[in-house]
């Protein structure tokens, strides 16, 4: 179903407006989110849906240890100072605040480890900062001996972490002999509506598409006080989960307009100004029913955004390894949706798989066919001779 076409889900269910922090740790997310999603949108007409928290916090991890121009392209896209000493505990205070908002009717879980080969030798710097700021335990793994049953085991701790929710984040072949450290997070979202829409007044109703296609979904209803802002070109609508400290906001263009048309133009502060603008007001919802889940593989996303160097053999991360020999495979990343009359529930996952860059393979020059040759004087480049072999002759 494609009615996820109208919810910009970089507001994400984690906006957090109490996490005051020197760089700023909201704004630089929200930057991020969006940017995100205006590559994501390009893609296709497909539901988008993913947690700028989840990739942040994972590549925060990574940061920790890149170093040189890979460290500047990370910071530039992912907004991060540069002088990052206070950088990592910023964002582990935010994940332990965030972890604390549990209460009756919300479930938030956050989580972090860092999976690294037992023969790979990793800074202790590196690990111990790491464990300290973002509560990531380090476990020791024989990639090179057994690397699938090592992405098994992976694969079964982000299950765990997200209630069963997010099942093969690693794909197979994503764990190999050459895999150094993988850092995963997860994050894991059960809220409840404040006040919730009633099931009896849930419809049939009719879902029109980006491409103008009519789907037939389940619409709930309910007409109550709810923060709103809208002008000729959009609506924008606030729902608050239980204890109003989580709230989905839902950015919807007017009739006729094209979300494309309108959200290409959105940027992270063009939307707070318009959430600050909602006020109260008496508002009739009809909002569909959902479920579905995304996945990315955001190395080309990434590289696209500004970053190409975390991914190839210049990639410096001599702040995780003595050794210039570490780059980033990939970044693995899937999320999860549901949204029902009782609230949503969703979750997410990312994975940065860290590999030991390969000896670049000589060129094979197999001359087993028929082939042009010139003989000639380097200096002034004169041929002296020049020829062809189409049967050698001893």
């Amino acid at each position: 179903m494609k009615a996820l076409a109208l919810l910009i889900p970089t507001i994400m269910l984690f906006s957090c407006a109490h996490a005051q922090d020197p760089y700023n740790v909201s704004e630089s997310s929200g930057k991020l989110a969006f940017e995100l999603y205006q590559q994501f949108s390009q893609e296709n007409e497909q539901n988008i849906f993913f947690s700028p928290l989840s990739i942040n916090l994972a590549i925060g991890m990574t940061y920790a240890g890149a170093n040189g121009t890979t460290k500047e392209q990370v910071a530039n896209v992912f907004h991060f100072p540069l002088q990052d000493k206070n950088l990592h505990s910023q964002l582990g205070k935010l994940q332990k605040h965030l972890n604390s908002l549990g209460s009756e009717g919300i479930e938030v879980s956050i989580a972090n480890q860092l999976w690294a080969d037992k023969q790979y030798k990793f800074l202790c710097s590196y690990t111990r900062g790491v464990k300290k700021a973002y509560k990531a335990p380090v476990k020791k793994m024989p990639f090179r001996t057994d690397p699938e049953n090592c992405r098994l085991e992976i694969n079964k701790w982000v299950e765990d972490k997200t209630n069963d929710r997010i099942k093969n984040l690693l794909p197979k072949r994503s764990i190999t002999d050459m895999t150094a450290l993988v850092l995963t997070n997860a994050v894991y979202f059960k809220g409840q509506w404040n006040s919730k829409f009633e099931p009896e007044a849930t419809i049939d109703g009719i879902f029109l598409s980006s491409i103008n296609e009519k789907i037939e979904c389940r619409m709930m209803n309910a007409q109550q006080k709810f923060n709103y802002f809208g002008n000729e070109s959009f609506q924008l609508l606030e729902m608050p989960y239980a204890g109003n400290n989580f709230s989905m906001l839902v950015f919807l263009p007017s009739e006729g307009t094209s979300l494309n048309d309108v959200v290409s133009k959105l940027t992270f502060e063009k939307f707070a100004e318009y959430a600050d603008s909602m006020v109260e007001e008496e508002v009739n919802v009809s909002f569909p029913k959902f479920k579905f889940e995304s996945k990315y593989e955001l190395k080309p996303v990434l590289s696209e955004m500004g970053m190409p160097i975390a991914f190839s053999n210049a990639a410096d991360f001599t702040r995780m390894s003595k050794k210039p020999d570490l780059k980033i495979d990939e970044v693995y990343h899937k999320a999860f949706v549901e949204v029902s009359e009782e609230g949503t529930e969703a979750a997410a996952a990312t994975a940065v798989v860290v590999v030991r860059k390969m000896a670049k393979i000589p060129q094979r020059f197999e001359a087993n066919r028929p082939f042009l040759f010139i003989i000639r004087e380097n200096e002034t480049g004169n041929i002296l001779f020049m020829g062809r072999v189409t049967k050698p002759v001893k």
